[in-house]
């Protein structure tokens, strides 16, 4: 690494107190001063406005930005934000910030087949979902990975991953085999079960606490599908229902009973004087159509039926990506819980959450099957979850005050869908929580 070639042009000249670019990043390098900024500085969910955002093209690029980053705070005796971005919608809103450097990873995009009959592709972390699915159903291949093509895969693939295949193939991280890694002293390292196993497992769940992976391998799933296209049977359900503890006691025990090949995404919106609106999403892994009728059949008889639509469809059409450029334009705030099941106190948490003025909807995701038959302490992610109790609903920092947090929107509702909170085995569902992010003062509930 040469770092006696500094950037010397004036819209690169660093904060006071910041060392000079190495030239190799400083040809990567975008500040307010320049043409893109504007474009690059925020995420889908936060208006960002970094000092420096490095746009890597190598893993070389990302060693180097690591290794600037690292002598800034050391220099500078200040811990300046250092934000990782893979594709940008995180619902945490992490991959920007105000001050500090964003290293930007989506030209690392590359795809590899490596073995099509053990269905091993290595794929770059820069790279999307959405991309992924496209190139994986060439050869009848999934990977289990969210529900927006858009996000990308260095964050979801160390963060956990619950998408329309989590109960018969497990999470996301639960497909990986390999990792390449940068870790904080610099050092390029591939990861696997045999060669640093620590640091393995602690990609799985840890996020960008092990270091910034740059690439991944994982083993994709054959549906073997009759059409070779990576066929899935979806499933979109609207119910009305007057009873959501009911409902979702109801829903719970459909999906626990049902084959692994279901699963099952839940979308609840409060209309006013205990009606709730729910938009179901139901997929089965493949397009065994015999199978799956009579498991989807019983769903239409959960709830009043308001409208419903079954269908056989690639799946890369079900994940969509519209490339759009982020620009923080989620303007609200959502937070995770894991449950153990999904039952009536669940549901009855739920409508107390939902009837508070600030909140917009909430989401239920089964999960069980394949991602409760992996080991609790097997990766990071299982031992965080364990330990994540309280963790959640807290708004952005610019609401916190002195003294207690102001939790948004906290409520009765929301305290026991915390305490409901279960270790990663047996998951039984997800709970998401939606609010919006306009008004802290209506998030009157003050907590230690």
């Amino acid at each position: 690494m040469n770092t006696n070639r500094l950037a010397r042009s004036h819209d690169l000249v660093p904060p006071d107190g910041w060392p000079g670019l190495p030239g190799t990043l400083a040809a990567r390098a975008i500040t307010e001063h320049r043409a893109g900024y504007a474009m690059e500085r925020s995420s889908y969910m936060s208006v960002g406005a970094p000092a420096l955002i490095i746009k890597a093209r190598s893993e070389q690029d990302v060693q180097e930005t690591v290794l600037y980053a690292a002598r800034l705070r050391e220099q500078s005796g200040t811990r300046v934000e250092f934000s990782i971005r893979s594709g940008g919608h995180g619902i945490a809103g992490t991959s920007t910030n105000t001050g500090g450097i964003i290293l930007d990873l989506s030209a690392l995009r590359h795809f590899e087949m490596l073995d099509p009959q053990l269905g091993l592709v290595r794929v770059g972390a820069g790279a999307t979902w959405g991309q992924i699915a496209g190139q994986l159903a060439a050869e009848d291949l999934v990977i289990s990975s969210g529900n927006f093509g858009d996000t990308g895969v260095g964050g979801l693939a160390t963060a956990g991953g619950v998408g329309y295949f989590a109960r018969s193939q497990g999470l996301t991280l639960d497909s990986m085999v390999r990792a390449k890694l940068v870790t904080a002293d610099g050092t390029i390292r591939w990861v696997d079960t045999d060669h640093e196993p620590e640091l393995f497992w602690a990609v799985r769940g840890g996020a960008t606490h092990a270091g910034v992976v740059t690439a991944f391998e994982f083993t994709a799933t054959d549906l073997r599908t009759a059409a070779g296209d990576a066929s899935i049977i979806h499933q979109q359900l609207t119910y009305l229902t007057d009873s959501l503890p009911q409902f979702t006691a109801d829903w719970g025990q459909w999906v626990r009973q049902s084959p692994d090949e279901l699963e099952s995404f839940l979308m609840v919106q409060a209309l006013g004087d205990g009606q709730h609106a729910i938009q179901a999403l139901n997929v089965w892994a493949g397009d065994g159509q015999d199978q799956a009728a009579p498991v989807l059949r019983e769903a239409l008889g959960l709830a009043q039926l308001h409208d419903s639509r079954t269908e056989l469809v690639p799946y890369p059409l079900i994940v969509p990506a519209p490339n759009s450029p982020h620009a923080g334009q989620q303007r609200i705030k959502m937070r995770d819980v894991l449950v153990d099941q999904a039952d009536e106190q669940l549901g009855d948490a739920m409508a107390q959450s939902l009837a508070h003025r600030a909140s917009l909807v909430g989401e239920l995701r089964a999960l069980g099957g394949a991602v409760a038959r992996v080991p609790a302490h097997a990766t990071a992610l299982g031992v965080a979850a364990s330990r994540s109790a309280g963790s959640y609903l807290d708004p952005p920092v610019r609401h916190r005050r002195a003294g207690p947090v102001v939790r948004c929107p906290a409520g009765s509702g929301h305290r026991r869908v915390r305490r409901l909170l279960f270790g990663r085995s047996p998951f039984g569902c997800r709970a998401r929580l939606a609010w919006a992010d306009r008004n802290p003062a209506a998030c009157p509930v003050r907590e230690n």
